[in-house]
């Protein structure tokens, strides 16, 4: 899987679902972290995949 795709379309999803984008910091090959209001709310080496249903829920949770 690409990692920088996959980061713009949460970008974009996250911003027409909840009004807000997302800060993803990709690093090492196979590494991508994402932030809302300053607080990590996935790592992808950490969890092992990526869930988009549950990171949105996350998102939208993390974005009061």
């Amino acid at each position: 899987m690409d990692l920088r795709r996959a980061a713009v379309g949460l970008q974009k999803a996250a911003q027409v679902k909840f009004g807000v984008k997302p800060r993803i910091k990709t690093g090492s090959p196979g590494d991508m972290t994402v932030f809302v209001n300053g607080k990590e709310v996935y790592g992808y080496k950490r969890e092992g995949g990526m869930a988009t249903d549950q990171l949105l829920r996350r998102i939208e949770g993390a974005r009061a």
